[in-house]
């Protein structure tokens, strides 16, 4: 009766130690691709940030001058989507940073949706709806990937980008209240020459 008590025990310590190696190899495999997709998400969103600060840097002039019809002309062109590679274990990582990350492109394409919709508006030779709502997207745009940017770092004991020169999230914060000021006056001035018109 004791032997068989001891082999019992012995098969479930077994059993244990079978399940508990499984658990901590599948557990480390998980951690090292959550961490590899970290690392490669970070490089792509701290470009698509550098990318939107050109965009929002963009006054139409080209080296201080305007076009020959004495027009704002945009000097820099909208970046591509945030492209994430088809490789990596988008389950391996936290769902609520992984709904955020792949929700981001779908809400860049109608931010530039309505950016379209303003060059209809826009009227030369400053085009200034058209280029108010494209800086007002896009400083939007880079904190939102500096945001996921650093989520990301933090999350997966990554280090972060040294940015020398500027602050991502102080530079979009500050350009972004300058320009919904400025939205905020035109729609007022807007709204006035209706009611003018109209009577």
């Amino acid at each position: 009766m004791t032997e068989a008590i001891f082999g019992l025990v012995g098969v479930l310590v077994g059993s244990g130690i079978s399940w508990f190696q499984s658990y901590w190899t599948s557990q480390s495999e998980a951690q090292k691709n959550a961490r590899y997709l970290a690392i490669r998400i970070v490089c792509i969103l701290d470009k698509y940030i550098e990318d939107c600060a050109e965009v929002v840097k963009d006054d139409g002039l080209f080296e201080g001058q305007r076009s020959a019809q004495n027009c704002l002309v945009p000097q820099i062109k909208i970046p591509s989507v945030p492209n994430y590679p088809d490789d990596i274990d988008w389950k391996s990582i936290d769902p609520d940073l992984m709904f955020e990350l792949l929700s981001f492109p779908s809400e860049i394409e109608d931010g530039n949706r309505i950016i379209n919709a303003a060059n209809l508006i826009a009227y030369p030779p400053d085009y200034q709806d058209w280029f108010d709502e494209r800086k007002f997207y896009y400083c939007q745009f880079g904190l939102t990937a500096n945001k996921l940017s650093n989520d990301l770092s933090k999350k997966y004991g990554i280090k972060k980008k040294n940015y020398n020169e500027w602050n991502p999230f102080e530079y979009f914060s500050s350009e972004l209240r300058a320009v919904a000021q400025q939205r905020n006056h035109r729609t007022e001035e807007h709204e006035a020459f209706v009611k003018k018109v109209l009577g």
